[in-house]
């Protein structure tokens, strides 16, 4: 879908600055880091980085979205039903039906979102099979962080085997990237 067409779906004329610098530098199969304040953006600016990365349409989970908290989820969600036409997206977090989430499973979104206590259970119980993931965002990172999900975190990316893409967004910059994330030569957008 080209540019022009998401951006009339969401109602909105023209990206921001900070959105036109991530489209810019925006590189195939490469780790991104976009540091920018919470409100700005950032979930189009990356949801635009997810559609370049998607397959055509495939029964399998190709992109899954970690993020601190179920409104957030709930939000990129949205974002997400509206610009990946044809590709499923579900939605996975704490207090929100297991069942139900298992069922959504089934028929392989293309795209997760999810917190990762939910996402590391699904996981674990074999929900969802997790080697068709080719780009792993973790949104709002230093939020994760801040809320204790960081050995989540690292159980997740170590079942994940045949990531080529790290897109992490932060409102603030850290001292170091955790080793955890894996994160290798990332391009940097900081606003």
């Amino acid at each position: 879908m080209q540019l022009e067409a998401i951006l009339n779906k969401l109602g909105i004329s023209s990206l921001n600055e900070m959105q036109e610098k991530v489209v810019e530098s925006y590189q195939k199969d490469h780790d991104f880091i976009l540091l920018s304040p919470t409100g700005s953006g950032k979930t189009l600016a990356f949801s635009l980085l997810i559609l370049e990365q998607l397959k055509e349409i495939v029964r399998e989970v190709q992109v899954l979205i970690l993020v601190p908290t179920r409104e957030l989820a709930l939000q990129i969600e949205q974002v997400l039903r509206k610009v990946a036409t044809g590709h499923k997206v579900t939605c996975a977090y704490g207090g929100h039906s297991t069942r139900i989430e298992k069922n959504e499973f089934k028929d392989a979104p293309g795209i997760i979102i999810g917190t990762p206590g939910r996402i590391k259970q699904h996981i674990e119980e074999g929900n969802f099979d997790p080697s068709g993931i080719h780009t792993l965002v973790l949104d709002e990172f230093d939020k994760s962080l801040e809320l204790g999900f960081q050995q989540q975190m690292d159980f997740i990316i170590r079942h994940i085997p045949a990531i080529r893409s790290r897109i992490l967004t932060s409102a603030t910059m850290m001292d170091a990237i955790p080793p955890f994330t894996q994160i290798e030569e990332p391009i940097l957008v900081d606003f």
